[in-house]
């Protein structure tokens, strides 16, 4: 989870292999029709974020759900146990951030930025061929091995201006199997990245509203720094 700013990882070895011949156009291809049939995925997930200016690295590990409520519209929750418990929860253009330990939850009104955070959500999973296309400059970075899968290396440069603020460079690491990500990489313009590497990716699981309620207790306090 791209607010996912927070989904991308390295966790494996990458053994080079020879690159395919079928190019960009086949990887596409393969992403447009599992693009169709995604509805929901529950994963494993390794967050690490690297800040360039300090050489700072650190990593978060969890649990993240996902499902497309409709066309533009998604909701996402990262539940994150090490190196402490932290759940973030992005729905209805709200983001909110569960402190168990603090006993707060802090709550972020995301505004028109929502809208560009679902596509983030949205993209290896629920985005289009034609939609990839139209937003981005697409490269085909290469086949590869990654931590046992066969995988095909996609690089995604923004074309708006907008989008650009966020990242320059977002990487998809394809699975050939299942044509979803198993890992993603998002490089920002200060060269600081966020790395998510995904384990036990389940597509179209049966998820309940329930599935999306962060469980607080009575006694949380609500913090609303906008106000």
């Amino acid at each position: 989870m791209s607010a996912l700013l927070f989904l991308t990882l390295p966790a494996a070895i990458l053994l080079s292999v020879p690159a395919s011949t079928a190019g960009p156009d086949a990887v596409l291809d393969r992403m447009d029709q599992a693009a169709s049939n995604f509805r929901s995925m529950t994963a494993g997930v390794k967050h690490v974020s690297y800040t360039e200016v300090i050489h700072d690295t650190s990593e978060q590990r969890g649990t993240v759900k996902m499902r497309k409520l409709r066309p533009g519209e998604v909701e996402g929750l990262l539940d994150f146990t090490v190196p402490e418990h932290k759940v973030y929860l992005f729905q209805k253009r709200l983001a909110r951030i569960y402190t168990p330990a603090a006993k707060t939850v802090e709550e972020i009104d995301l505004g028109r930025h929502g809208e560009q955070l679902d596509q983030f959500l949205m993209i290896g999973f629920g985005t289009s061929k034609a939609d990839l296309l139209r937003n981005y400059t697409v490269k085909f970075g290469g086949s590869a091995r990654l931590d046992g899968h066969a995988v095909s290396r996609i690089e995604l440069r923004p074309k708006s201006n907008e989008a650009a603020k966020y990242f320059t460079l977002m990487e998809l690491w394809i699975s050939d199997e299942t044509a979803y990500p198993v890992q993603e990489k998002l490089t920002q313009p200060s060269k600081d990245y966020v790395l998510v590497v995904y384990s036990a990716l389940t597509i179209n699981p049966p998820l309940k509203n329930s599935d999306f309620d962060l469980h607080l207790p009575k006694d949380v306090e609500t913090i609303r720094p906008q106000k």
